[in-house]
């Protein structure tokens, strides 16, 4: 008596993963399994047997099995990973852009400044990222840059341009009143009047005695301008 048992089950490899952005996943294909084979049976049989998913994004991930089943009923079973990727990055415009007279008013970074952020996957994260600016004056610009983030890590960066350019003259205090004297030695020295600045303080003073000339009376003009450090300058005049 020979009895013929074939008791050793067929091989195969797992299919390569698929990776598909933004789906749908493929139809059922046995013909993904290419290396079936046994060792008794020429052509095993290659077929489907369930679908499963994880349910989420970024990716979602679904299992396909497949058995593969010799003459004698020995079976295995493969499984295929079919990945369902996000291709589409968020959307986000630039803010609007905004002008400020001094460094001390640059207003603090703020996302909600980006308004119209949008996603397939739903709402994205805006966060600041950084501020840079040209290191000039009279203006600066600053570009300030905000990171717009989805669900599946998808990154997209908007700007908003900050020019800083102070447009405000000093501000003189103490104006001083005009004085008749007698003699050209009793006119007055010229003294420093109190200023205050909308911005830093930092700036030049400079002063001039213009005569007319004449005599009993000469009329003599005494002005004072002070420019602050962006050029913008007021002046009194005695």
């Amino acid at each position: 008596i020979i009895t013929v048992n074939d008791i050793t089950p067929p091989t195969a490899s797992n299919p390569a993963t698929t990776t598909v952005p933004g789906g749908p996943a493929p139809a059922v294909d046995i013909t993904v399994v290419i290396d079936e084979a046994d060792n008794c049976t020429v052509a095993p049989v290659v077929a489907f047997v369930s679908e499963t998913t994880d349910g989420a994004a970024c990716p979602e991930t679904i299992t396909r099995t497949y058995s593969i089943t010799d003459d004698c009923g020995n079976q295995i079973t493969v499984e295929h990973i079919i990945l369902i990727t996000d291709p589409f990055p968020p959307t986000a415009s630039n803010p609007l852009p905004i002008n400020v007279e001094c460094i001390g008013d640059v207003p603090v970074p703020d996302p909600l400044v980006v308004t119209d952020e949008a996603d397939n996957q739903g709402v994205p994260v805006v966060a600041w990222d950084n501020d840079v600016s040209d290191g000039l004056t009279c203006p600066e610009t600053i570009t300030r840059t905000y990171s717009v983030t989805d669900l599946c890590a998808s990154v997209i960066y908007v700007t908003q341009t900050i020019t800083v350019q102070d447009i405000t003259a000093p501000v003189i205090a103490g104006l001083p009143a005009d004085v008749t004297v007698e003699c050209i030695g009793d006119v007055p020295a010229m003294v420093d009047l109190t200023w205050t600045d909308n911005c830093d303080g930092t700036g030049t003073v400079t002063g001039a005695d213009v005569s007319d000339g004449l005599s009993c009376p000469e009329t003599i003009t005494r002005t004072w301008t002070y420019t602050d450090a962006c050029g913008n300058a007021a002046t009194v005049s005695q």
